[in-house]
């Protein structure tokens, strides 16, 4: 696989679903006839302490720069496919539903289990070591992912993060990996001090990017569990423990998804974002899914989107 494969460029706005393919509808749920609306993205720049919103452009430049400092391994593309699979692991509630068949995965030495954000800390205390944990955020994150970080875990952080990513994990496992560049600032730094290095893209959550640092690392079959992009009707939008702003009924919405081939059409509770996800997921499979086998478990948007579509994963 050549490493032009990998440079999977995000997307900053995305308007709705591929030609030809049903967007997901967000429903006002007012009254016995709902109005329905195809969904529209935008993404939003993150506030300041002042409550006004400001650019992160130059934030992921000084970061890179600070990065190119600790003389960190950057990963490196294996030349062949590896044995094992690949278990990726989100903070979904549902993963609770799950344990003992990650705990059976994890078990199995040529398989590798990667932790997204929160799942890393959860995942330790139901005795459940991750091979890897990936970091994309630009923003300040590992005080409230990991709580404690382990010795055994690989710990792979974009060259982007913000300085405490690095700096929390000193004397434990790091390895450097880059983004495709999404400003002018990004680019001039990356050319002049990582000049050569692959870009690992994959879209705007870590867990795509995850996807495509496994794929980078050899493996070829992926079991995703706790990736939902969606959670129940009532209750958390995450399993207990994970910090997030989301709550279900300040933030969630329904979403119908509907397939194309089948004409099924689904009802899913979900935030923004995690819908953004979804779509993004699509894109992405349609992309590179001639690359890899993968099973998402649980009942889910991203189960649905992705049965719906590839059915023969799942025979």
């Amino acid at each position: 696989m050549s490493e032009e494969e990998f440079q999977l460029n995000p997307h900053p706005l995305y308007t709705g679903a591929a030609e030809g393919d049903p967007p997901l509808i967000i429903n006002d749920d007012s009254g016995e006839d709902p109005v329905k609306h195809p969904i529209k993205f935008s993404m939003q720049k993150p506030m300041g302490p002042d409550g006004v919103q400001r650019d992160q452009t130059n934030d992921a430049a000084e970061h890179m720069r600070y990065a190119a400092t600790l003389g960190l391994p950057v990963i490196t593309q294996r030349p062949t496919p590896r044995l094992g699979r690949a278990i990726i692991v989100g903070g979904a509630p549902s993963i609770k539903n799950h344990l003992e068949e990650i705990r059976a995965l994890s078990e199995n030495k040529d398989n590798a289990v990667f932790a997204i954000n929160w799942s890393h800390t959860w995942l330790i205390n139901n005795g459940i070591v991750p091979r890897g944990c990936v970091f994309f955020e630009i923003d300040a994150e590992p005080d409230t992912v990991l709580k404690a970080a382990h010795p055994d875990v690989t710990y792979f952080i974009c060259s982007h993060c913000h300085p405490k990513s690095f700096d929390m994990l000193v004397n434990h496992k790091r390895v450097l990996w880059h983004s495709p560049p999404n400003s002018e600032g990004e680019k001039i730094v990356g050319e002049e001090l990582f000049k050569g290095s692959a870009l690992i893209g994959g879209g705007i959550s870590t867990f795509t990017r995850t996807m495509t640092i496994a794929l980078f690392l050899g493996y070829r079959h992926f079991d995703l569990f706790g990736c939902d992009a969606s959670f129940p009707d009532t209750g958390k939008t995450h399993v207990d423990g994970y910090e997030t702003v989301m709550d279900n009924q300040t933030d969630g919405l329904f979403v119908w998804a509907k397939c194309r081939r089948t004409g099924i059409t689904r009802r899913f509770r979900t935030v923004g974002y995690l819908a953004l996800q979804a779509e993004e997921f699509k894109i992405y499979c349609r992309t590179n899914h001639q690359h890899y086998s993968l099973k998402v478990y649980g009942d889910s948007l991203l189960r649905f989107v992705h049965e719906q579509e590839y059915p023969e994963q799942y025979e």
